[in-house]
């Protein structure tokens, strides 16, 4: 048993603002706002094989289907458009995908996977990001961010004139950044913590079944928690107003209000940390986020109460650059050491259980929940081997 490697790529005009849309059932999908009006696309393929001519065949049924559009690129796996499974199975192969745009940052986005990361980074147009149980990670964005789960994470940390829509199931949400315009979240067990200064004319919300929400805000915030058996803590000065059932805390001048609905979770009020990001106090939706590593991309003024030094966040490694136009280059490693082929063993058959689970989740015949701790226990018997 061999391994195939092939990296092919692409370049496209999307325009300014165009739409991009990628489905996919696993592997990593990397996005990155650049200047211009080009798309860059690097798709890098990992095929298991027999010997080299398999590896070629099963490429040849298993290559993701790309359509160009004159301000559009629809980028889609073969198992999402045939459902032919997880694993690519062609003739014993095995074919994985990992996808890397480097797009205009203010072009639209529609990124679909089923058990796949999301990563994102310097982007301001419309943005949706589905997932079932993989993670979203996302880095200096603005505009209208949509991200949803079922048992993955959601983490956004810089940026600033966001509009957040965040949902999840057993998974946490951790949004940073220096302002928001308006926030919706949404877990039923997982906790959310917030980190940022709220838009007095922003509409904020956050409602869980059991998970808790921590809010550390740059700015004025008025806080109202709704529960039926949680309750409010804070280590920074406050007001308070209220009782059992009903709270209402209130930091600074209260300007922005701050809505949190839950059965048993409560609500904590925390102190900036150094590596916090500083309150934006003007800032447009329309502004792009600045690169990474640059002065702008912490923000700037410095809100009163907020630390005087802001420590960047960590950013994922780059995705590397396509080469202009399109083309490929590939690698073939006809050696598979035992500890290799045990592990792929493994690991198809984690897939195939994984499979199986979303597939009966798409048809319907089970519920998230249900979903949802099926995939979790598939994950705990790959952290014992």
């Amino acid at each position: 048993m061999g391994t195939l490697e092939r990296r092919e790529t692409l370049t496209h005009r999307l325009g300014p603002a165009g739409r991009l849309s990628v489905k996919t059932l696993t592997g990593l999908l990397r996005v990155r706002g650049i200047e211009g009006e080009d798309v860059h696309v690097t798709v890098t393929y990992r095929i298991r094989a027999a010997d080299h001519a398999s590896a070629e065949r099963a490429l040849e049924s298993g290559r993701v289907a790309i359509d160009r559009g004159p301000d559009s690129l629809v980028i889609e796996t073969p198992e999402r458009r045939l459902a032919t499974g997880l694993a690519w199975l062609f003739a014993g192969a095995r074919v994985s995908a990992d996808i890397a745009v480097d797009v205009p940052w203010g072009a639209k986005l529609r990124f679909e996977t089923m058990s796949g990361t999301v990563e994102a980074m310097n982007l301001v147009g419309d943005q949706k990001y589905r997932t079932v149980s993989g993670e979203i990670r996302m880095w200096y964005l603005g505009g209208l961010v949509e991200a949803g789960t079922i048992s993955g994470g959601i983490t956004l940390d810089g940026g600033t004139a966001l509009r957040l829509r965040a949902s999840t199931i057993s998974g946490g949400i951790r949004a940073r950044a220096g302002l928001f315009h308006s926030l919706s979240l949404s877990t039923t067990s997982g906790s959310m913590a917030v980190v940022g200064a709220l838009d007095p004319a922003g509409d904020f919300r956050a409602e869980s079944i059991s998970g808790g929400v921590d809010l550390t805000p740059l700015s004025g915030v008025t806080a109202e928690l709704k529960t039926v058996s949680g309750s409010v803590h804070s280590e920074i000065e406050h007001r308070v107003e209220g009782a059992r059932g009903f709270w209402r805390v209130i930091v600074g001048d209260g300007a922005a209000q701050l809505r949190v609905n839950s059965t048993s979770g409560s609500l904590r009020l925390l102190a900036p940390r150094p590596s916090d990001p500083v309150a934006v106090q003007t800032a447009g939706p329309a502004s792009p986020v600045a690169p990474v590593g640059s002065p702008a991309a912490a923000g700037t003024p410095v809100a009163p109460g907020a630390p005087a030094e802001t420590v960047q966040p960590a950013a994922p490694a780059e995705a590397s650059q396509p080469a202009a136009g399109e083309g490929s280059a590939e690698s073939w490693n006809p050696n598979e050491s035992a500890e290799e082929t045990a592990e792929r063993q493994r690991d198809d058959q984690s897939d195939e259980e994984e499979l199986a689970v979303l597939q009966a989740l798409e048809r319907g015949e089970i519920g998230v929940d249900e979903a949802a701790a099926r995939l979790e226990r598939a994950g705990g018997s790959d952290d014992v081997r």
